[in-house]
C-alpha cells in the first residue's frame, strides 16, 4: 500500500480524532471556501510571531487557502504555563500553533531551523543558522505550497527587534526570487517538486514601527488597506473574534488577549513581483475557471443556492458531481487540493463519522496492540464500507480486511491485533537526531511538515454512491473520567525501555555520598540488563536486572564523585542485537489546550562536583511563571519552601536566610505586589530578597519591586561566552563565601541574562557587567542594595537555564547571592 499523506495539514480534520462534527453552516463555510483557488504564504520567525487578524481574514473572508511558514518552533523562549525548556518547550509552541491554525483556518510549515534565543543581529542569526540551508528551506515550502502571495510580519532590517525577525524578511525576499529558477536547488525538483513564481510579496505593516499609515495609504500606491473585521454568519463570529480565539492558544508565552469585535485595519506594503492597486488579490486566479474547469464554478455556485440547511445530505449528488469533475483541472497541484477538500466535505455532508482506537495509551516496537474500528453513517443517504486498513507510518499495512458493509445508522464494529514492527517512535521527526543550530532529519520528505504524520493510523474505504473515498484516522486512545467525560489521546508508541529520574542533576559539593532514585519501565517481553556509568563517580549498583513483560523496578542509585571537582553524564545502557542502546526518559506533554504530545531523551542526568560553600539552611521561594529554580537551591543543600500568599503573610520569615522570586513572579502573582510592606520588613530586619527576572510588559504588575527605584529594559546579553567584568572586584557577592573568577562564567548556556534594569536609584551597587560583541557594559542584570539589616538584590541572569544544566559558576553565583548579609556600617 502506497503511503497517502497529501496535503495532510490541508485536510487536518481528516486526521482528527473521528472526524469532527460540524453544523450545517460551517459545512457552507467550507463550500465557499472551496470557490477560491488562491493561496497565501505568511513568513515570520516564531511561533506566536503571525499575524492571525490577517490569516483568519485571508482563510476565511477571502476563502484562500492561507499557509503560516514560522522559521522556529520558538524553542529557545520561556514558558510561562510549565517548566518545559528548549526541545520540549517546541514541540509543546508546536502544537499551540496548530490548534490556533485549527481555529483560523490556516495551515501551518516550519524550516528546520532551531530557536536559539534572541539574536541581535541578522548577521548572527545567519551565521548560527547557515544562512543558505535555511533559505533553502524557505524555497522548498514555497515551491510546496505555490503561493500566488507572500507576506511578511517584519522588516528586512533593525527596527525587526530582533535577529530572527530580520531575518525572516530578507530570507523571504530572497526566496521570492529564487523559487521560480531552475537553477537554484535543482535537486528540490528531483524530488517531485517544481518551479514556483509567486505573484507579489508585500509587507504587513504596523503602526509598531512609527508609521503613519492612514496618511500613507491615502497618498502611495504602495500601501494596501484591508478591514479584517468582516463578521461571517454561517460562523457566528468575526474574522478578528476567530483570530483573537487563535492568538490565544499561545499560552505558553502568555498571550491570551481579550475577544476583539468590530473594524480592524491592517496594512500591507508592497515590496517585489506584480504591484496590486486596489486589492491584494488583483490579477490572480480566484475561479477554477482560471484552472480549465469553469463547470466546477458553476457547480459550486449551485450547490452553494440549492444547500439545504435542514437536510444537507440532499448536496451529496452535486458534491459527487464536483469529485469527478477534478479531473477538468489542468493544474496537477491544484486538481489533488481540490480532491483532497471535496473528500473532507463529502464526509461531512454525509454524516459518516469513523473512528480508530487502541486499546492502550503505551505501546512498545515489537510489541502487540489491540484494536477497534467503528464507523457510523448517521445520515439518511446510503454508504457502503468497502474495505478497512490499519498501517503505521512507514506506509506499512498491518492488518486489513475487505467487506461489504452497508451504513445505514447502525454502528459497526471491528476488532483485531497489530504488531509494532522496530523503529516505530512517536518521537518529533526534527529531533531523532543530535542537531545544532538546524534540526537534521532522517527523512527529507519531512522538510516543512508542522509535526509526525500519525504513527499508527486506520483507513476507511466507502462507497458513496458511485463514488470511492477514503477516510484516514489516527489510533487513538479513549476512556471515560467522572469529571470530565469522555477523553482521547493519541495512541503513542514508546521505545522499549524508560526511565523515570529523580533529578535532571545531582550536584556534589562535597565528597558525600548521593542517591538517585530511577523507576525503570520495561515494555519489551524480554529481560533486560542496564549498564550504569558515569566517569569520575562510583556508583551502586553499576548494573540493574530489568525484567520483562511491561515490569516497573525502582532503584535506588548510590554515587559518589571520585574527586572534588568532576563533569559527566550518568550513561544507561542495554544490548540490542550486540549493540548499545541508550535508555530513554519520556516527557509528556499534556496540557489542556493541546493534543497531548510525548518527547523522547536520553535517560542520562547530569553529574556535577565542585566546591561551594553557602551560609543558612533554609530558603523560601515564591514560585512565578514556573521554573527549576527551587529544585537546584535543594541541590546546593538548603531546604526550600515553595511560599503561597496565606504562608507569607502568616509564616514567620526571619527563619529564612533568603527570599527568592521565580522568573517573571511580577509578572504572573497577582497577590505579589500587596505583601511589599512585609517584604520590606523582612528586609528591614536582616534579610535577603532576590527577584529574578521580569519583563517590561503590559502584564508587570508593579513597578515597586525593590525598596529603592529602578527601571526594567528590553537589554539582554545573548552570548553565553560574553566576558565577565567585575565592576566591583571586592564585592561580597563576588568573593564570599565563594571567591568567583572568570572561570566561574565558563560553559553557560544560551545566554548570560535578559531584561537587565537599564536605570536605578544610587543606592544600588552594579558589581558585574557582560556585553555582547560591539556593544557596551550592560551592569543592570545584578543590582545588590542593603536596606535596614538586610538586602535587596535584582537579577537578570539567567539561572533558569543554567542551573538546570548544571553549570558550576551560576550554583556558585547563587550561592554567594543567598548567603549574601550586609556588612555592618562603621
Amino acid at each position: 500500500m502506497q503511503k497517502q499523506f497529501f496535503c495532510f495539514t490541508l485536510a487536518c480534520l481528516f486526521f482528527m480524532p473521528g472526524g469532527k462534527s460540524q453544523s450545517s453552516t460551517e459545512i457552507v463555510h467550507e463550500l465557499k471556501k472551496l470557490t477560491n483557488p488562491a493561496r497565501v504564504l505568511y513568513v515570520a520567525a516564531h511561533p506566536d510571531d503571525e499575524n492571525t487578524r490577517l490569516i483568519s481574514y485571508l482563510s476565511n473572508g477571502a476563502g484562500a487557502e492561507t499557509a503560516y511558514l514560522s522559521l522556529t518552533r520558538g524553542d529557545g523562549g520561556q514558558n510561562l504555563i510549565g517548566n518545559e525548556l528548549g526541545d520540549k518547550l517546541g514541540v509543546l509552541r508546536t502544537q499551540e500553533l496548530m490548534q490556533a491554525r485549527a481555529i483560523d483556518g490556516g495551515t501551518q510549515f516550519f524550516t528546520r531551523a532551531v530557536d536559539f534565543g534572541y539574536s541581535k543581529t541578522a548577521t548572527e542569526t545567519f551565521d548560527k543558522w547557515r544562512k543558505e540551508e535555511v533559505l533553502a528551506d524557505v524555497v522548498y515550502v514555497i515551491r510546496k505550497f505555490k503561493p500566488h502571495i507572500i507576506i511578511t510580519r517584519f522588516p528586512p532590517d533593525k527596527r525587526a527587534g530582533h535577529g530572527h525577525h530580520t531575518a525572516s524578511a530578507l530570507l523571504a525576499e530572497e526566496a521570492f526570487d529564487l523559487a521560480g529558477d531552475a537553477r537554484y536547488q535543482p535537486q528540490q525538483l528531483q524530488s517531485g517538486l517544481h518551479t514556483w513564481q509567486p505573484d507579489r510579496l508585500y509587507w504587513n505593516t504596523s503602526t509598531w514601527w512609527g508609521l503613519p499609515l492612514d496618511s500613507l495609504a491615502r497618498h502611495s500606491n504602495d500601501y494596501l488597506v484591508m478591514d479584517v473585521g468582516g463578521y461571517d454568519a454561517n460562523l457566528g463570529k468575526s474574522y478578528n473574534e476567530l483570530a483573537s480565539l487563535s492568538r490565544t492558544q499561545h499560552k505558553s508565552q502568555g498571550f491570551g488577549v481579550s475577544i476583539a469585535r468590530g473594524s480592524q485595519k491592517e496594512y500591507l506594503k508592497y515590496v517585489k513581483g506584480k504591484k496590486a492597486l486596489g486589492d491584494v488579490f488583483e490579477g490572480i486566479p480566484q475561479n477554477w475557471a482560471a484552472y480549465g474547469a469553469k463547470e466546477i464554478d458553476q457547480e459550486l455556485a449551485e450547490a452553494l443556492h440549492a444547500f439545504d440547511f435542514r437536510q444537507p445530505e440532499k448536496s451529496l449528488e452535486a458534491l459527487l458531481r464536483l469529485k469527478k469533475q477534478a479531473a477538468a483541472i489542468e493544474d496537477d497541484f491544484q486538481r489533488n487540493v481540490f480532491r483532497e477538500k471535496i473528500k473532507k466535505i463529502l464526509c461531512m455532508v454525509s454524516g459518516l463519522r469513523a473512528e480508530a482506537l487502541g486499546a492502550r495509551e503505551l505501546v512498545s516496537e515489537q510489541d502487540s496492540l489491540a484494536f477497534r474500528l467503528e464507523i457510523l453513517q448517521r445520515g439518511t443517504r446510503p454508504a457502503t464500507l468497502k474495505k478497512m486498513t490499519i498501517a503505521d507510518r512507514t506506509g506499512r499495512i498491518l492488518w486489513s480486511e475487505e467487506v461489504n458493509q452497508s451504513l445505514v445508522n447502525t454502528l459497526q464494529q471491528y476488532t483485531g491485533k497489530i504488531y509494532i514492527h522496530p523503529g516505530l517512535s512517536s518521537q518529533a521527526y526534527w529531533l531523532k537526531k543530535e542537531y545544532d543550530a538546524l534540526f537534521r532529519l532522517e527523512d527529507p520528505d519531512n522538510l516543512g511538515k508542522p509535526e509526525n504524520d500519525p504513527v499508527l493510523y486506520a483507513l476507511f474505504e466507502v462507497m458513496i454512491g458511485d463514488q470511492r473515498v477514503e477516510m484516514q484516522r489516527p489510533l487513538r486512545y479513549k476512556y471515560s473520567d467522572r469529571v470530565e467525560g469522555e477523553i482521547e489521546k493519541p495512541v503513542a508508541v514508546v521505545p522499549p525501555v524508560l526511565a523515570s529520574i529523580s533529578e535532571e542533576n545531582l550536584v556534589f559539593t562535597s565528597a558525600t555520598a548521593q542517591k538517585l532514585s530511577v523507576l525503570f519501565t520495561n515494555y519489551g517481553k524480554q529481560a533486560r540488563i542496564i549498564e550504569l556509568n558515569a566517569p569520575g563517580f562510583i556508583l551502586t549498583p553499576a548494573r540493574v536486572n530489568l525484567p520483562a513483560a511491561e515490569q516497573r523496578k525502582e532503584v535506588q542509585v548510590t554515587i559518589e564523585p571520585r574527586d572534588s571537582s568532576s563533569v559527566a553524564y550518568l550513561s544507561m545502557t542495554y544490548k540490542e542485537e550486540g549493540m548499545g542502546v541508550p535508555v530513554m526518559e519520556m516527557t509528556e506533554l499534556d496540557y489542556p489546550h493541546i493534543d497531548k504530545r510525548v518527547v523522547f531523551n536520553k535517560a542520562r542526568p547530569k553529574l556535577v562536583s565542585f566546591p561551594l560553600a553557602k551560609r543558612g539552611s533554609k530558603i523560601a521561594y515564591l514560585m512565578g511563571a514556573g521554573d527549576k529554580v527551587p529544585e537546584a537551591i535543594r541541590q546546593m543543600g538548603y531546604a526550600v519552601d515553595v511560599l503561597d500568599e496565606e504562608k507569607v503573610r502568616t509564616y514567620d520569615l526571619h527563619e529564612y536566610q533568603a527570599i527568592v522570586a521565580g522568573i517573571r513572579a511580577y509578572n504572573t502573582v497577582d497577590w505579589l505586589p500587596s505583601v511589599n510592606a512585609i517584604l520590606l520588613e523582612y528586609m528591614k530586619n536582616g534579610g535577603t530578597y532576590i527577584v529574578q527576572y521580569n519583563t517590561r510588559s503590559r502584564d508587570l504588575l508593579s513597578t515597586d519591586i525593590g525598596p529603592y527605584p529602578f527601571s526594567l529594559s528590553r537589554k539582554r546579553v545573548t552570548e553565553e561566552d560574553a566576558r565577565a567584568m567585575f565592576l566591583l572586584p571586592d564585592h561580597e557577592v563576588l568573593n564570599s563565601p565563594n571567591t568567583l573568577t572568570e572561570d566561574d562564567f565558563k560553559d553557560w548556556v544560551q545566554e548570560r541574562g535578559l531584561y537587565f534594569a537599564d536605570e536605578w536609584d544610587e543606592a544600588y551597587e552594579t558589581p558585574l557587567a557582560w556585553h555582547d560583541e560591539g556593544e557596551q557594559d550592560l551592569p543592570g542584570g545584578l543590582l545588590v542594595a542593603d536596606y535596614g539589616k538586610g538586602a535587596f538584590i535584582y537579577t537578570g541572569i539567567s539561572f533558569f537555564r543554567e542551573l538546570p544544566a548544571g553549570v558550576p559558576g551560576a550554583y556558585r553565583l547563587l550561592a554567594n547571592l543567598l548567603s549574601y548579609t550586609p556588612k555592618p556600617r562603621s
